[in-house]
């Protein structure tokens, strides 16, 4: 039996550059320090129906209990020192769920909405904003409509406007983690930019190879 739920897909930014830097013993770390952080942030309904790699799928039947999930998730985050930033997509409609999996248009549209956000960005579909009554510490803003991979109309996406933290907070270049200065790294000047890095090894790649790493950040 079909039913209307909210979605939230959350996936790590950055993973694979991290990976390829650090190794698998760190990613395995990571990964788990982030389904850590997924279950201390569930809120109200909200359960965890997959996990898949660096990607979580939750779904709740109330579309509020998604919206401060994300935001508790997204801003425990930018807490952890030497983390990655996570990018989410959350959408409202029909699933049909067997055996744990998630079946139907919503949980695709989900994903083409997650890969449309960077890091530190929570992007949800107008068909979820319209679910959620505006409050004082909860507004949207539109980012006007966007043609998603394989969906035959255009839909209005929105950015909620939670903890940007991490969108000021600097990258480290190499491994794409987001880096404190407050709470110690590494930096190198470049160009007359200073560059934050967690790790001296990081640094010591960068410094090699400095232009190639300045695009990717």
């Amino acid at each position: 039996m079909e039913r209307d739920v909210a979605i939230l897909m959350a996936d790590l930014t950055g993973y694979t550059a991290m990976t390829e830097v650090h190794g698998g013993e760190s990613a395995a770390n990571i990964v788990n320090k982030y389904m850590d952080l997924v279950d201390k942030s569930l809120y109200g309904e909200t359960l965890v129906v997959q996990r898949i790699g660096d990607q979580v799928v939750l779904i709740s039947d109330n579309p509020f209990d998604i919206l401060i999930t994300a935001k508790h998730l997204n801003t425990s985050a930018i807490e952890e020192h030497h983390f990655l930033s996570i990018h989410s997509g959350i959408h409202f409609g029909s699933i049909f769920q067997d055996k744990g999996n998630l079946f139907g248009s919503t949980i695709n549209v989900t994903a083409r909405i997650m890969n449309l956000a960077n890091g530190g960005q929570i992007l949800c579909s107008s068909a979820f904003v319209n679910k959620i009554e505006i409050q004082p510490d909860i507004s949207f803003k539109s980012l006007g409509f966007q043609k998603l991979k394989n969906v035959i109309n255009e839909m209005e996406i929105f950015e909620l406007n939670a903890l940007s933290e991490s969108m000021t907070l600097p990258l480290d270049p190499v491994c794409h983690m987001i880096v404190n200065p407050e709470k110690g790294s590494y930096s190198h000047t470049f160009q007359g930019k200073t560059f934050h890095f967690c790790s001296i090894e990081c640094m010591e790649m960068f410094k090699a190879k400095p232009e190639s790493f300045i695009n990717g950040i």
